[in-house]
């Protein structure tokens, strides 16, 4: 595994200060609507690689427009994003997850009961109509117990492991045991699980490793609005992050914003985002100032002495107060904030902040984002619990044994299943479409070889 090691770094380029106005006469700076259109940037998740061999710049201004793939291009087409983000389309997938036996068999239903007899029906060659229909009985057979056998034995079997799962104070040493639960959750607090006279608390009120509220979904990661540059968001968005702020001053230029009393205008640091990109993949990641690690600090600003902003959250500085290694004051620039705000945003990113983790696959070893659950303290300055790789690795067992626990019970019944289909196909053919398998009558034997000549058997004797 390489290591991280930090580098000097350039900025992308100089400050800008050109005006730009679009049609309903709001002012953007540094960029034009039309590059803003084109804009692509997608960061990491923290599914995806961290690369730590191509230097890092800090972005100070607006992202630059890149070609996008197919795939971008129908993740981001506004009928794919409506439809997705439907409450119609989370909860028929939310449904799917959990009842996936159930989905498939349902889908199954309607195909073998009436897609395939149809087609086989509506189709039929001259000479094997009779065959057809045997075929079209036999589907349906088929979709019928495919649907009963799991919605009478499977569906109640999975339902109840997944309530176990979901309510494990109910079943703790019943069903599950302390041992599986900590298993399944190396970030849970196994101290916080049980009263003083050893009864177990409900779930709510468990505790991670971290003192906050314990989440057992590893995945339904915290995240934020995509940060734009300073120059991309609407004036009213400007003066929502600047107080008082005088618009007219901002077709000077990020660095030359003011207050309508003549002060330098002031944006707080939990609303302050920077960008780093990767020179080698083009990729860029954006981190909360207030949050960043310090190796993300140093890529962005080398003159920086990391001794004089705090801490992070709460105990770090703002950037007024920040110093440079040799003692004096340092000059934060205004072009490379970016600011999250849900009215400019057209996608959702996960919030990361520079903190990573290894990720090991057989021989295979990848660097990856560190994300954040969604039970910050107080939504702002908290993050949540980190997610390390013991979680991950945990979620990783956990899907398979999910995965053993619906479809045990599939692969259990599916010979019972099979042979159900073949007996029901003489009652269906019977009474669907009226007919009755005949039995092949007995041959008889003629009555020319039921005679036996006596003058052709041999008599065991010679006649001399």
């Amino acid at each position: 595994m390489k290591i991280h090691t930090t580098q000097n770094l350039n900025s992308l380029a100089q400050n800008r200060s050109i005006m730009s106005t679009n049609k309903s006469g709001e002012i953007r700076l540094n960029y034009s609507e039309q590059m803003r259109k084109m804009r692509n940037s997608v960061p990491d998740t923290y599914e995806s690689g961290v690369s730590f061999r191509g230097k890092k710049e800090i972005v100070t201004k607006a992202v630059e427009a890149g070609k996008k793939t197919f795939a971008e291009k129908v993740a981001n087409n506004k009928v794919v994003k409506k439809s997705i983000n439907s409450g119609l389309f989370n909860k028929a997938t939310e449904i799917t997850s959990k009842q996936e036996v159930m989905v498939q068999s349902g889908s199954a239903l309607g195909i073998c009961l009436i897609l395939r007899p149809g087609t086989l029906l509506l189709f039929p060659g001259d000479k094997n109509k009779k065959d057809c229909k045997y075929a079209a009985v036999h589907s349906m057979s088929s979709g019928i117990w495919g649907f009963v056998v799991p919605f009478t034995l499977i569906k109640p079997t999975v339902t109840g492991y997944n309530k176990i799962i979901k309510d494990m104070h109910k079943y703790v040493n019943k069903y599950i045991s302390e041992s599986m639960i900590k298993r399944r959750n190396p970030h849970l607090d196994m101290s916080s699980i049980k009263n003083a006279d050893g009864t177990i608390k409900d779930m709510k009120e468990w505790v991670d490793r971290e003192g906050r509220v314990f989440v057992t979904d590893f995945k339904n990661v915290r995240k934020i609005a995509q940060p734009k540059h300073i120059s991309e968001v609407s004036e009213d968005t400007m003066k929502k992050y600047f107080n008082d702020l005088d618009t007219s001053s901002i077709k000077n230029g990020a660095n030359n914003l003011v207050t309508k009393d003549g002060k330098k205008a002031h944006i707080d640091l939990k609303d302050i985002y920077i960008a780093l990109k990767d020179k080698e993949s083009g990729k860029v990641k954006y981190y909360p100032l207030e949050h960043a690690e310090e190796n993300i600090l140093k890529d962005a600003f080398p003159d920086l002495d990391l001794n004089s902003v705090g801490g992070k959250g709460l105990d770090r500085l703002h950037p007024d107060k920040w110093l440079t290694k040799d003692g004096k004051a340092f000059n934060f620039d205004n072009n490379s904030i970016f600011i999250s705000d849900m009215a400019e945003a057209e996608d959702m990113i996960p919030l990361i902040t520079g903190r990573v983790r290894e990720e090991v696959k057989g021989k295979k070893v990848k660097i990856k984002d560190v994300c954040y659950q969604n039970n910050s303290k107080d939504g702002v300055h908290d993050l949540g619990t980190a997610i390390e790789r013991d979680m991950v690795e945990a979620g990783w067992a956990n899907t398979l044994q999910d995965k053993i626990g619906s479809w045990l019970p599939e692969v259990i019944t599916a010979y019972p299943r099979a042979a159900a289909t073949i007996a029901i196909l003489p009652f269906l053919l019977k009474h669907v479409f009226h007919i009755e398998k005949t039995k092949k009558p007995k041959q008889e034997v003629p009555a020319a070889a039921k005679e036996i000549k006596m003058d052709s058997v041999p008599s065991g004797k010679e006649v001399a």
